[in-house]
């Protein structure tokens, strides 16, 4: 592995509001504060490239008293051609399959932690 290899190339960035869960946002703005050297927005694009390929398409059940907030979010295109691709396999929204990402990234470090 080189030294530049961990940074993504550039690509184009597509603006995009996405409903995400409050829980899910809140854990990755601390994640953000506290764990890594990142945007809560690189953290989401992280969280999306992961389910794009790895398809590991899975519900989770959302509280009846969480709330989804609006976010204005910058995704990769190579992102939003994978959602799209995913969407039309699964029938997913691609706000559902946003958060499925966010919740499976989060579950698998809290999960590699726990080890």
């Amino acid at each position: 592995m080189r030294a530049f290899d961990k940074f993504d190339k550039k690509e184009k960035i597509i603006r995009k509001t996405i409903k995400i869960d409050d829980k899910l946002y809140e854990k990755l703005q601390m994640l953000s504060d506290r764990v890594f050297v990142a945007s809560v927005n690189q953290l989401i694009n992280a969280s999306i490239e992961k389910l794009v390929i790895s398809e590991n398409i899975t519900n989770y059940k959302k509280g009846k008293d969480d709330v989804s907030i609006k976010h204005t979010l910058q995704i990769r295109e190579s992102l939003i051609i994978g959602l799209e691709r995913l969407k039309a396999k699964y029938n997913i929204s691609i706000c559902k399959l946003v958060n499925m990402s966010i919740h499976n990234a989060i579950y698998e470090l809290e999960d590699k932690d726990r080890r």
